[in-house]
């Protein structure tokens, strides 16, 4: 018969246990690539938790000592970060879940041919998918990693110092101090060792200075 040859030799005993292996693991591939994909998941979603520990020690309230441009930098980071770490579980959970849904038994024939090549391409089709989690995850662990890092690293903003006033009163007292307030006419001046602010009115102050250190 054209485009057929006979084979040398049949088959030998190892040639059969290895078709025979080889039947078997096409067979459970489906449940075999599943059960793997559960383990990815559970792993890749311990090792999200970590990072986002680490990023979140310092607490959310520490982030307004940042600078405007270095918390857009983190947002920025760990946003995307996020997005990626969501995208990559939940394909993932995709892949060691899978997606139920109603399967025409004729359609089934169609496409595929049989049962079997039906479960070796959803079996390919969940490696494929946990093949794009582990990236996607992977690049979330390193954003959210440099969001981490940069968040310890990152400069504080510099704190505008207190306005520290000396004041002469009309009975030639002085007051040198903390401004507080200085509205109603009056300044409220928090003068160190004293357990109340000292309120001055307009009246009696004869002169103001401006001072660094009292």
């Amino acid at each position: 018969m054209p485009g057929f040859r006979k084979p040398a030799a049949p088959p030998s005993p190892s040639d059969i246990a290895d078709r025979d292996r080889w039947e078997a693991l096409t067979n459970s591939s489906l449940a075999t690539t599943q059960a793997a994909a559960e383990k990815w998941r559970a792993g890749l979603a311990a090792f999200v938790t970590l990072v986002m520990g680490g990023l979140l020690l310092k607490g959310p309230e520490s982030a307004n000592n940042l600078t405007t441009g270095w918390r857009a930098a983190l947002s920025i980071l760990a946003g995307v970060g996020l997005a990626a770490a969501i995208v990559g579980l939940w394909l993932a959970l995709r892949a060691a879940a899978g997606s139920p849904g109603r399967v025409h038994y004729s359609k089934m024939l169609t496409a595929y041919g049989g049962v079997r090549q039906f479960e070796i391409a959803a079996a390919a089709k969940a490696s494929e998918m946990l093949r794009w989690a582990k990236l996607a995850v992977g690049a979330a662990l390193v954003l959210l990693g440099s969001a981490a890092i940069a968040w310890w690293w990152a400069p504080e903003k510099a704190t505008d110092p207190p306005a520290m006033i000396k004041v002469a009163t009309a009975n030639d007292g002085v007051a040198c101090g903390e401004l507080l307030t200085g509205d109603n006419r009056q300044l409220s001046i928090n003068v160190e060792g004293e357990s109340e602010p000292r309120v001055i009115p307009f009246n009696d102050i004869e002169n103001v200075r401006i001072v660094a250190t009292c």
